[in-house]
């Protein structure tokens, strides 16, 4: 009977330990579990955010491609006016004379519209230049077509002073020669237009 006692009171004493072990876990697994629980509630805004202000990669790409297939068109028609203006109102102009004989009049006439025009070409040109950056293919003219501005803003400078000479002139069809042969190169023929008179003085085609 003793030794049966005693193997009772140790096992009394053993399941005694085992149940408060236990509660002792029960409390460390829900503290566990509250704990996971407000860190996931503090990282729910934080992913939201992430996820909204991720940018759409796909619209992405279809924008920028968008923006590179119009290019083409649009560098077309700035490239075309701005050239078409600059051998209507100045270059065949000034390689008939017309910038030095004839009377006072008629030289401030043609002087009024060469202005008028180079502002318009200078304006188109810088389109156009934007226009080429956009696209791969017409990339290749972006340097000629930096200098071209640079040359018809040194234009509209010596129109307004009077001062226009055979080099700068000559240079200017140099360069819209150069800029017209490589863009026909690379499947971006341009056709020149003679801009309206309301276009001018708007001084832009749009």
């Amino acid at each position: 009977m003793v030794t049966f006692t005693k193997i009772e009171d140790v096992s009394g004493a053993y399941a005694r330990k085992r149940s408060a072990a236990g509660r002792t876990g029960l409390r460390h697994g829900r503290l566990l579990a509250v704990v996971l629980i407000g860190a996931a509630l503090c990282a729910a805004p934080t992913l939201a955010t992430a996820a909204q202000s991720a940018p759409p990669p796909v619209v992405a790409i279809t924008q920028t491609h968008q923006t590179s297939v119009v290019a083409v068109p649009k560098f077309i028609f700035h490239a075309g006016l701005a050239f078409g203006a600059f051998h209507h109102f100045i270059y065949l102009p000034f390689k008939a004379g017309k910038f030095t004989s004839g009377s006072i009049l008629s030289k401030i006439k043609n002087y009024v519209l060469a202005g008028g025009a180079a502002l318009f070409i200078y304006h188109e040109v810088k389109l156009a230049l934007a226009d080429a950056q956009q696209n791969k293919v017409l990339k290749v003219l972006v340097t000629p077509l930096t200098a071209a501005v640079s040359l018809f803003n040194t234009i509209v400078s010596k129109i307004k002073g009077h001062s226009l000479d055979a080099t700068t002139v000559t240079s200017a069809q140099n360069s819209v020669t150069s800029i017209e042969g490589q863009s026909k190169t690379n499947g971006s023929s341009i056709t020149e237009a003679v801009p309206s008179a309301s276009q001018i003085l708007a001084g832009s085609a749009a």
